[in-house]
């Protein structure tokens, strides 16, 4: 499989609403970045091979210079350039319009529930479902193509097979469902949002089933393996994230995440390297894929745990386990092995027509 050329470049914390769940929800106010930085990331960007971007927030459409830094992203060379967006402000039609003669080619649209009780609930912004609906009707009309996000919490898990069927009428290209995942939830809220994996799974198995035929990219984001059985061709965790087209390349979202410095980059290259073992690999992967795997293995070891019983698991390979603050807050117990020959083929799921037991694909 191809893996990914995209990555997230970020527009500033500052954003026009305020979701519960939100990990800035205390920086919303934050200025805008300035734009000479973005671009600058950009250029560090495109010189490592990334070819689609993400320009995220915060909401990158309070930012007063978007028409021009997608204008600039196209003219860098990007081949695609998407924003990650509530809606709120692209329900006016004239704005979007602007956006796409700049060059804009899709939307990803945060959509957390079905109707306004639900979604403006989540938002804590009155009207915000209105304005997201009008947006992606206008996204359709205006050709740019739809992909949404929606976080899977306590307040929406009974309506988010409702959800699926209410975002399949904008013929979406892409679907995700993210779970348990610190930088979707505030810490402060983790006891009223967060939603056990047992009880979260037929909820996700029903979107999966509705979505499978009418979306050609279906996600579930950071789940173990053994609640997703016969499902596991939708499940993109860490190891499969590089051969995700949609996400990001692990060694530049790194080095251009919202406070990641140069030496806060190069102490995560470590902790990769050192602690979670890569450095294993440094004479057997080329460099680029040694820092991404380096990323990667990284946020799992620091990030992530498992029960003894994942060691016997025939996903062992793939899986992340679990957060530390859902370890913290729920436990293990839920965690199970599943019997068979063990998978090392981090995509094997995802790559139609090949054999569960090919051999770890680098």
């Amino acid at each position: 499989m191809n893996r990914t050329r995209r990555v997230k470049i970020v527009t500033g914390l500052k954003c026009n609403i305020r979701c519960v769940f939100c990990y800035y929800r205390d920086n919303l106010d934050a200025p805008n970045r300035k734009s000479d930085e973005i671009l600058q990331d950009l250029r560090y960007a495109y010189r490592r091979g990334v070819r689609e971007v993400d320009f995220s927030g915060g909401e990158p459409t309070v930012h007063p210079d978007l028409p021009k830094l997608i204008i600039a992203a196209k003219q860098q060379g990007m081949e695609r350039v998407c924003i990650i967006s509530n809606g709120w402000r692209l329900a006016d039609s004239k704005y979007m319009g602007i956006l796409k003669d700049a060059g804009l080619d899709e939307i990803l649209f945060s959509v957390h529930g079905s109707n306004e009780t639900v979604h403006d609930e989540l938002t804590a912004t009155p009207g915000s479902f209105a304005r997201i609906s009008a947006a992606m009707k206008n996204a359709v009309d205006l050709g740019l193509a739809v992909r949404v996000n929606t976080v899977v919490n306590r307040v929406n898990l009974a309506d988010i097979i409702v959800v699926s069927r209410f975002v399949a009428n904008f013929r979406p290209i892409q679907v995700n469902f993210i779970t348990v995942n610190d930088w979707c939830f505030a810490k402060n809220l983790v006891d009223k949002l967060m939603v056990r994996y047992t009880d979260m799974a037929p909820h996700l198995h029903s979107a999966c089933d509705y979505l499978e035929s009418l979306v050609p990219a279906v996600n579930v984001r950071y789940i173990p393996y053994c609640f997703m059985q016969g499902y596991e061709r939708f499940v993109c965790n860490h190891r499969q994230v590089p051969y995700d087209p949609y996400e990001w390349v692990p060694r530049v979202r790194a080095r251009l995440e919202q406070g990641t410095g140069l030496i806060r980059y190069l102490a995560i290259l470590g902790y990769g390297l050192i602690v979670a073992g890569e450095a294993k690999n440094l004479f057997r992967k080329n460099f680029a894929k040694l820092l991404d795997a380096a990323v990667t293995e990284g946020l799992r070891c620091r990030f992530y745990t498992k029960a003894l019983t994942c060691n016997s698991c025939r996903f062992f390979e793939l899986c992340d386990g679990v957060e530390n603050t859902y370890a913290t807050e729920h436990g293990l117990g839920e965690l199970c092995s599943v019997s068979g020959g063990r998978i090392l083929d981090p995509v094997c799921f995802r790559r139609e027509g090949s054999s569960e037991l090919m051999a770890y694909a680098e």
